[in-house]
């Protein structure tokens, strides 16, 4: 039996390849290899589609085949066999693949559902954005093997501390990447890091697969993922998942627009806005 990487997502998301059968609910994926009549080939195309509905926005080849444990060659021609019948399409820089929208179903396009989220999203950030030019808030989302940026209150800067909306950012070194991987399941998070690495850009950045597994413990115990001079010197930022989604809500600052004494107030704010875009997704 091989082990499957499994996502942490709201219970009454639909799994694409049970959706294809009558839209059956999932809550997660199974170990199904020793079924009473196991058929390899279409258990594989479960898993490609199924994975492929982790990542509506779309994945690629190389990121794919390490997850659905294909190789290479093999997971190719799954994903040409499925584009060929229209079931995946070729994202839109002609790299990655994702879902035909017919195959997501009524929840729409990954572009009408992310046009909904920032819709939502925006005025909470720019309520709960550091004053001033210290900080900014940021929404990201799950882009393997780290997180990219949805969104970020700030306004475009030469500061390299302060992200921009479609940067890119490691799993392990801020809040929102903390509270992202928090999601994930530990198989998952470790195969990611085996990709990226864990380079350390600050002496606190941490810096072995086993502590920052005991950190997403930690965050997922307590609801909320810290990072302290991790990816900065200067720069402490806090975060929160968003339920139902790989998704994370922050806020990140300077030390000294971001004490510790405020962590706990920005946490019960973030949580607020969490649970407004949680929501705006189900609908």
């Amino acid at each position: 039996m091989r082990i499957e990487w499994v996502v942490t997502r709201r219970p009454t998301q639909m799994s694409s390849c049970a959706g294809l059968a009558k839209g059956c609910l999932m809550t997660k994926r199974v170990k199904v290899r020793h079924a009473v009549y196991p058929l390899r080939a279409v258990d594989r195309v479960c898993d490609v589609i199924d994975y492929l509905a982790e990542f509506p926005e779309g994945v690629t080849l190389s990121t794919l085949a390490p997850a659905t444990h294909l190789p290479k060659s093999s997971a190719y021609r799954y994903l040409a066999a499925l584009e060929m019948r229209g079931y995946v399409l070729r994202s839109d820089d002609g790299v990655g693949y994702r879902l035909a929208p017919s195959v997501l179903g009524p929840r729409g396009t990954a572009a009408d559902r992310l046009e909904r989220l920032l819709l939502a999203a925006k005025p909470l950030m720019v309520r709960l954005a550091p004053t001033g030019d210290h900080g900014a808030c940021l929404l990201g989302t799950l882009d393997p093997p780290g997180i990219r940026y949805l969104w970020v209150t700030s306004a475009p800067t030469p500061d390299v501390r302060i992200p921009k909306a479609g940067d890119r950012e490691m799993l392990h070194t801020t809040a929102v990447g903390k509270a992202i991987g928090a999601q994930l399941s530990d198989d998952t998070v470790l195969a990611m890091l085996a990709v990226s690495g864990l380079p350390a850009p600050t002496p606190q950045t941490l810096q072995s697969p086993s502590a920052y597994l005991r950190e997403l413990h930690r965050i997922r115990g307590e609801g909320f993922a810290v990072s302290t001079h991790e990816r900065y010197p200067d720069v402490r930022a806090v975060a929160v998942p968003v339920g139902g989604e790989t998704l994370a809500i922050g806020v990140a600052g300077r030390g000294d627009a971001l004490p510790p004494d405020r962590i706990a107030g920005t946490v019960r704010q973030l949580r607020r806005a969490s649970i407004v875009l949680a929501r705006e997704m189900r609908q």
